[in-house]
């Protein structure tokens, strides 16, 4: 499968490229002028109640269960349209060929609208699947989702990111934790003279980017007083608009000691104007643009966001509570440090699909 290279160099900016665990939908804020970036404390729920808590070797090493039946699982994708999600996909598949089990994945030629994935399980419904993998488009708007599932007596593995539901089977990565990792980084790069820098903070609605945001100031707030985010603008999925962002900002704030995203693709590493290059930046995404941006120093560090893996513990999750086995409520991933050093390593192999890494 193709990386994000070629997204970037058709000059298609639109939401359907996000690589993150992303909810697109739930942005019903285009730009930082139109809503400022989340307050710290601002979230409905700051942490999981995580069940588990594997460590990246850990997950790295998981053992598929062996399918007692021939199942039908249906992937539900919001779209197929960048590498977060072909990640997913890749490991979603790889998992049912090697179970045995038929996986089927539906997406939308764009971004899957609540709307568009309630239809999408009833037809799955019909068709006669056992068990749903959900990425929900929406954190509210995707519970008829699981609703409908459920009430069909067929079981709903949640992963990418959050739906709003108790009875689903969560397989994801905590995002205000992520937030707080961030920060946690970003001290250890900068040192013990802290300084003023750039968040590029995502989207100012959807769940992920939101969560993010959260930790990350609520983390400099408790722990760093050396740290000052001078600017925390929100922008879509796209990086034409986080580029943007980040030029405003410096123009508002010449002076910057640190740069850091909700993830790489949006502040592309290569695009940052040159006064601003050796600036450390610390983000999120381990891809082929960003291992390539790593190993030149565009990046200093990344931390991973498994979609391989997620998409192979979704299905292998899915195999076992169709054996009748038992499996954590919520199944909180690592989101390990990656740096040039790491290309090759189990862990890092874990973060790609295969031939990419």
């Amino acid at each position: 499968m193709q990386g994000v290279g070629w997204l970037r160099r058709s000059g298609l900016v639109l939401c359907v490229l996000a690589l993150l665990a992303s909810a697109c939908a739930e942005e019903d804020a285009a730009s930082d002028e139109a809503a400022p970036a989340a307050a710290p404390g601002d979230s409905m729920e700051q942490f999981l109640a995580c069940d588990t808590e594997p460590t990246a070797e850990e997950v790295a090493a998981y053992q598929l269960p062996a399918a007692d039946e021939s199942y039908d699982i249906t992937l539900m994708q919001v779209s197929l349209a960048g590498y977060y999600y072909q990640g997913i996909d890749h490991g979603a598949h790889s998992a049912g060929e090697q179970a045995g089990v038929e996986v089927t994945t539906l997406a939308a030629e764009g971004y899957a609208s609540p709307e568009l994935q309630l239809q999408q399980v009833e037809d799955a419904i019909q068709r006669g699947t056992d068990a749903i993998v959900l990425a929900p488009s929406d954190i509210a708007g995707s519970v008829p989702v699981v609703e409908a599932a459920l009430e069909a007596g067929i079981p709903v593995v949640n992963i990418s990111t959050e739906v709003a539901h108790p009875d689903v089977y969560m397989v994801m990565q905590d995002d205000y934790r992520l937030g707080i990792q961030l920060a946690d980084r970003l001290a250890e790069v900068i040192g013990s003279d802290g300084g003023g820098g750039v968040l590029i903070a995502g989207p100012a609605n959807a769940t992920w980017s939101r969560k993010r945001t959260e930790g990350f100031h609520d983390r400099i707030a408790e722990a760093y007083p050396n740290i000052e985010v001078l600017a925390a603008p929100t922008q879509l999925v796209d990086p034409v608009e986080g580029l943007a962002s980040f030029e405003d900002a410096v123009q508002a704030h010449p002076e910057i000691d640190w740069i850091t995203s909700v993830h790489y693709f949006i502040l592309q590493p290569g695009a940052i104007p040159s006064d601003y290059a050796a600036v450390p930046y610390v983000s999120f995404g381990y891809e082929p643009d960003s291992i390539n941006a790593l190993e030149s120093g565009g990046l200093d560090s990344v931390f991973g966001i498994n979609p391989v893996a997620m998409g192979r513990i979704g299905v292998g999750t899915a195999i076992s509570l169709l054996n009748g086995g038992e499996e954590p409520r919520i199944n909180c991933l690592p989101a390990p440090l990656l740096s040039a050093a790491d290309r090759g390593s189990v862990v890092a192999l874990n973060e790609v699909i295969e031939g990419d890494g």
